[in-house]
């Protein structure tokens, strides 16, 4: 009697993760994963998050968003480290448990439909300025003006509950920076590189503040001057 052919082993044996939890499917999906893993290391570099802090998102479609995992350094980001969410917060797929600042990342999705990817990091220099009490950075430079728009800051909230897209909530209309009292920094995008030189920007900015003060004054560009700047970019005017 013949040897019976080995049984071949079944798709769940053959991966540590199932099917249903990877991070796969269109290429869409995999350049978007790649460029979370991109930004999420340029972060790091710049030392506008440390440890496992700080997360991106980016909007995959109407209901679908990919998002960073939760306990991760955004210095060794992997494409296995994201969750694909529902607009619910529900996981779509991916083996990680979502951010713990899912709700934030909805809230301004659903607040602002222009938006396409939001990066949260912690930039010293501009967290600094909140719990000095110092005015947020807005309209030093040309670039900060142009960049930027006006920077608000959002009263302080508990990390990783409700309260953090509820002190967003009256600002997020009007504002595609944020900064979080005593927190981080919120920036919001077009696109993934968007948001985050909108971040980048800010720290510059936030620093530019500091020295400025350090030397005796830090003041504004008049609101005249920088509709000048605006147009000068091709943006229109600052609504007053």
């Amino acid at each position: 009697m013949g040897r019976r052919p080995r049984a071949r082993p079944r798709a769940a044996a053959r991966h540590a993760v199932r099917p249903a939890e990877r991070i796969s499917g269109s290429q869409a999906l995999r350049d978007a994963a790649a460029a979370l893993v991109e930004i999420g290391r340029r972060l790091h570099a710049r030392d506008l998050v440390g440890a496992a802090e700080g997360n991106l998102s980016v909007r995959l479609g109407p209901d679908r968003f990919l998002v960073t995992g939760s306990g991760i350094s955004k210095g060794r980001l992997e494409p296995a480290d994201l969750v694909v969410v529902d607009e619910r917060g529900e996981k779509v797929s991916g083996a990680r448990r979502a951010s713990t600042e899912l709700r934030m990342h909805l809230a301004a999705y659903a607040a602002r439909p222009d938006v396409a990817a939001i990066v949260h990091a912690h930039p010293i220099t501009a967290v600094a300025l909140t719990v000095a009490g110092a005015p947020p950075p807005s309209d030093l430079v040309p670039e900060a003006a142009v960049t930027l728009g006006p920077v608000a800051v959002a009263p302080f909230a508990t990390p990783g509950t409700d309260e953090v897209p509820a002190s967003l909530a009256p600002l997020l209309a009007r504002h595609d920076v944020i900064l979080l009292e005593r927190h981080g920094a919120i920036a919001l995008g077009r696109s993934l590189d968007e948001a985050f030189e909108r971040m980048e920007t800010l720290e510059r900015v936030a620093r530019i503040a500091l020295v400025a003060r350090l030397l005796g004054r830090c003041e504004p560009l008049p609101p005249a001057t920088v509709d000048r700047v605006l147009a000068a970019a091709g943006r229109p005017p600052r609504a007053r």
